[in-house]
């Protein structure tokens, strides 16, 4: 079987951190990645395993040539797609790939289709809708459904330029809620 885009261009990769601050330090010191944007005590709603839980979370932002990097860290114990990754020792991994869904519900529809299965989601206050697949050909990496609209799309192509032309300066720009 061959690769069709089925869901467009990767938009986002996706790694869970145990400490957000020291992760995206690692980026803009190592890698040169940078600046960071995103939001601390970020509350959302998780499904996952049937149970359905709130998850407070820190979430830091960048772009590496037009996608988009996601370091999450879980603030709290609650259950959710993340919460299992805390009980191992790594500092931080590749937990998903991203892709775009105008159409949330017929983008988990054509999952189905293609053998995923959807294991979990998160919904945040303003009522945005991301879902977790994954395969057993995937093996422990998930595929992420983000649920779009226009403001959405600008905000990530506004960031993802200035990121293209950021001279090292402000490397950090969160915003605590």
């Amino acid at each position: 079987m061959f690769c069709d885009g089925r869901f467009g261009p990767i938009k986002q990769w996706g790694f869970l951190v145990k400490d957000l601050d020291r992760a995206m330090a690692c980026w803009v010191d190592q890698l040169g990645v940078g600046p960071w944007w995103g939001f601390r005590n970020v509350p959302v709603t998780s499904s996952f395993r049937g149970e359905e839980s709130q998850v407070t979370m820190d979430v830091g932002l960048s772009f590496q040539n037009g996608v988009q990097i996601e370091l999450i860290q879980q603030t709290n114990d609650a259950l959710s797609p993340y919460s299992a990754f805390y009980a191992g020792d790594a500092e931080q991994m590749l937990h998903q790939v991203a892709y775009f869904a105008p159409d949330i519900d017929a983008a988990v529809a054509r999952a189905r289709e293609n053998g995923m299965r959807e294991v979990g989601s998160i919904k945040t206050l303003l009522g945005t809708h991301y879902v977790y697949m994954d395969s057993p050909a995937l093996e422990g990496l998930v595929i992420e459904l983000m649920e779009v609209h226009d403001g959405f799309v600008e905000e990530y192509e506004r960031n993802a330029g200035e990121a293209e032309v950021w001279d090292g300066s402000e490397p950090y720009r969160l915003i605590s809620l």
